[in-house]
C-alpha cells in the first residue's frame, strides 16, 4: 500500500502483480507513514516512513501469538528508551559508558537475539512530548527496536492473576493465560480501559481474521507513535494527593510498629484495588461469602505469590514505609514496572524505583532481575547471549 503512488499492489507467489488504486487512502496528513508492505509466508510487515526509515515488526501466527524462540525479555523504562535514541543521534549526550552498552544492546535487538518490547506507558510518555524532532526520533527507536512486541495491559495482567486465584481456590480450574510479551494484536491497551477492536466478518478464516487484526494493531500503534502532532497525557493529580496524605499520615505514626505500619498500608492497598477485586470475583463466579473468606483470610498470601500485583503490592509498601515523596509519573512506573518485573527476564528501571523493587524482590525471595542503568544489564546479557 503506497502512500505517495496511491495505489495498492498485490503479488502472487509466481511474481505476477496487480495494481489497484487506493481510492480512499487511510493515512491523514499527519501520518509519516509512507508505505507499508504485508509477506504473509514471513508474518512480517514493514513499513517506510516519509523521511526514508524502515520499519520492520513482526506479527503472530495462528500457531504462535508470542513466538520468543528462546529470547530473552528486556523491559526499558522510558529514560533508558531515551538513552539508545540518543546513541543513535545524539551520542554525545550520552555518557561513554552507557552509550556503550546501549549499542550492545541495540546490536542484540536488530540482530534478534533479545526482545525490547514496548508499552502503552512508552506510547503515553513518548506521544505527550511538544519537541517534534525529539519525539520522532524517541518513537522511531521504540518501534523499530520493538518490532512490535509488546507488553499487555498491566491493568489487564493484574485482573487477570486476581480472576486466576479466584479460579483455582473456588472453582477447582485453571484459566488458560495469554502471554504477557506477546505479539497479539490489541494487547497493549487492554480490556480494563474500555478499547474496542474492530469486528472481522464471522465467516473469515482465522488465520486471515488474525492477519486482519494484527496489521490493524500494528499499523495504528506504529503510526500514532510517529504521528505529526503530540498527544496529551492525562494527569492523575487525585491519585499522587490521596498517596501523599496516607504517606505524610503514617510518616507522623511514630509509636506504630513495623508490622502495624504495613497493615495500615496493605488495608489502603485493599482499599485502593477493591474495585478490580470485586469485579474479577464476580467474573469468576464466586459467591459474596467466598470472596469475603478470601479477603479476610487468604488475601495477603494469594496476593504474595501474584508474578505483577504481588511485586506492585511489596514495592508501594516499600515506598510508603520510606517516606516516598510521591509524583504523577510513579503511578505509571509502579504499575509498569513492577509488572514488567514479574514476568520479563530483565528490566532496567528508574534510579529510585529500582532499589525500592530490589529490595521488594529481595523481601519476597523472588530473583533480582531488575537494573538502574543498561551498562549494567549487559554484562549479565553477554553471560547469556555468549
Amino acid at each position: 500500500m503506497d502512500r505517495v503512488t496511491s495505489t495498492i499492489t498485490l503479488v502472487r507467489s509466481d511474481k505476477k502483480e496487480a495494481k489497484l488504486p487506493l481510492a480512499a487512502s487511510p493515512f491523514k496528513v499527519t501520518s509519516r507513514i509512507a508505505r507499508m508492505s504485508y509477506a504473509p509466508d514471513a508474518s512480517l510487515v514493514y513499513m517506510d516512513t516519509i523521511h526514508g526509515q524502515r520499519i520492520f515488526a513482526e506479527l503472530p501466527t495462528v500457531d504462535d501469538l508470542a513466538p520468543r524462540r528462546g529470547r530473552p525479555v528486556v523491559y526499558l523504562d522510558q529514560k533508558d528508551w531515551s538513552a539508545l535514541a540518543d546513541t543513535l543521534y545524539e551520542p554525545t549526550k550520552v555518557p561513554d559508558a552507557e552509550r556503550q552498552a546501549a549499542e550492545r544492546l541495540i546490536a542484540w535487538a536488530r540482530n534478534k537475539k533479545i526482545l525490547l518490547p514496548m508499552s502503552s506507558g512508552h506510547m503515553a510518555e513518548t506521544c505527550k512530548w511538544t519537541k517534534d524532532e525529539e519525539r520522532y526520533r524517541l518513537a522511531l527507536t521504540i518501534v523499530q527496536l520493538s518490532s512490535s512486541w509488546q507488553m499487555r495491559d498491566p491493568l489487564d495482567v493484574r485482573r487477570f492473576e486476581l480472576r486466576q486465584s479466584f479460579t483455582a481456590r473456588f472453582k477447582d480450574a485453571a484459566l488458560q493465560s495469554r502471554e504477557v510479551f506477546t505479539l497479539e494484536p490489541h494487547a497493549i491497551h487492554g480490556e480494563a480501559r474500555g478499547q474496542k477492536i474492530l469486528d472481522v466478518p464471522d465467516d473469515l478464516p482465522h488465520d486471515v481474521a488474525l492477519a486482519f487484526q494484527s496489521l490493524l494493531s500494528v499499523s495504528v500503534t506504529f503510526d500514532t507513535m510517529l504521528g505529526a502532532d503530540p498527544v496529551a497525557m492525562d494527569p492523575s493529580p487525585g491519585w499522587v494527593e490521596r498517596n501523599q496524605r496516607f504517606t505524610d499520615w503514617l510518616a507522623g505514626e511514630k509509636s506504630r510498629s513495623s508490622l502495624r505500619k504495613r497493615q495500615s498500608i496493605d488495608a489502603f492497598f485493599v482499599a485502593d484495588t477493591q474495585t478490580e477485586i470485586a469485579e474479577e470475583a464476580f467474573r469468576a463466579g464466586i459467591t459474596p461469602d467466598e470472596m469475603s473468606q478470601w479477603i479476610l483470610n487468604e488475601r495477603s498470601a494469594q496476593i504474595a505469590m501474584m508474578p505483577c500485583l504481588g511485586l506492585f503490592r511489596e514495592t508501594f509498601q516499600g515506598m510508603n514505609l520510606n517516606h516516598a515523596r510521591w509524583e504523577d509519573n510513579h503511578l505509571t512506573d509502579l504499575m509498569y514496572l513492577t509488572c514488567a518485573a514479574g514476568y520479563a527476564d530483565y528490566v532496567v528501571a528508574e534510579r529510585s524505583l529500582a532499589g525500592y523493587m530490589q529490595q521488594a524482590l529481595k523481601r519476597m525471595h523472588r530473583p533480582i532481575n531488575v537494573y538502574r542503568r543498561i551498562q549494567d544489564l549487559v554484562p549479565v546479557l553477554e553471560t547469556r547471549l555468549g
